[in-house]
């Protein structure tokens, strides 16, 4: 009876260190081939003299062929280094290297962003194929580390979304004029909130556009004129309503247009193109600006008149 000789788990361990480092060192020549190679294609004059945007594409081709090429030249090498199956380490390695360098958004936000974040993943991606296609055995690790990949996406959505938030927080709270928002009527939501800071206090204004919920992104024309944009600053001291309406401009025409007062603190303003709402909080104005028709003008009366301040995350980030 012959006796299978075990090999002590210690050796085990290191032969499968010594693996994955070995396939680390061939990721690592990959990405720094690649950035080599990338940097002489997009810096040479045949790209940079091409005529309208033929560099662009140039590096937008490369971009595709990049994966495939590094696939044909990690393969052999893997093969020498007595790493096998080589050609599936180099599929894994590649294949999970490309997926998180170029779909991951949040390491864009890490110190040094980009620049060390992706080339550090891509080696780290061929020391896991490495160890993702040795023996089969045990399997709850790889398992592991599959279903860790699978959420990889949607973790990386999340956090982009609450990154976002955080940062728009920050700015509107910083905004350097009242938040002032209406109350959204149904069949309507807010979106392309944003701020300027202008170099004096009084050029701070508030932004944002209030739009139907079948209107996805104004792409059209019709869409354009659907929706509701609102602008929030300072009082200026042209806008003295009724007999002067201008608001948020530097400019004061002389006379002013007047406005009509439909409301404490609301007055309504008309041309052939617009129809203007004011809203006066303190020291702040709101002028909500839309085309009437087809925007109703009951709408607009209403939210002129629901105008209050509002914190921060009472406005959606987009």
């Amino acid at each position: 009876m012959s006796t299978a000789l075990v090999e002590p788990a210690g050796v085990e361990r290191s032969r499968h260190v010594k693996r994955a480092a070995r396939a680390a060192g061939v990721g690592f020549a990959s990405v720094v081939g690649s950035m080599l190679a990338t940097w002489l294609l997009l810096d040479s004059s045949t790209c940079r003299n091409a005529p309208d945007y033929g560099c662009m594409g140039f590096a937008v081709l490369w971009f595709h062929l990049l994966p495939i090429l590094n696939f044909f030249l990690a393969w052999p090498v893997l093969r020498v280094l007595k790493i096998r199956p080589a050609w599936l380490t180099a599929l894994f390695g590649i294949g999970v290297g490309w997926y998180p360098v170029w779909n991951i958004e949040t390491f864009q936000w890490l110190p040094g962003g980009t620049r060390y974040v992706q080339p550090a993943l891509w080696v780290t991606a061929f020391a896991l194929a490495a160890w993702f296609t040795q023996s089969r055995r045990p399997l709850w690790p790889r398992a592991a580390v599959a279903l860790a990949l699978v959420l990889l996406m949607p973790l990386d959505s999340l956090a982009t979304t609450l990154h976002e938030r955080s940062e728009q927080n920050s700015e509107l709270a910083a905004a350097g004029v009242p938040l002032l928002g209406p109350r959204v009527p149904a069949a309507y939501h807010l979106n392309g909130v944003g701020t300027i800071k202008g170099a004096a206090e009084q050029e701070a204004t508030f932004f944002y556009r209030i739009s139907p919920d079948n209107v996805s992104g104004a792409d059209t024309m019709d869409d354009l004129q659907r929706e509701i944009r609102v602008t929030v600053g300072p009082v200026q001291p042209g806008f003295t309503p009724p007999s002067h309406c201008t608001a948020l401009t530097s400019t004061y025409p002389s006379p002013s247009p007047a406005c009509t007062p439909v409301d404490p603190g609301v007055w309504r303003s008309s041309n052939h193109e617009y129809v203007d709402y004011f809203t006066r909080v303190g020291d702040t104005v709101a002028v909500i600006q839309a085309r009437t028709p087809p925007v109703s003008d009951t709408v607009l009366r209403s939210l002129a008149g629901s105008m209050r301040v509002r914190a921060p995350s009472y406005f959606p980030g987009d």
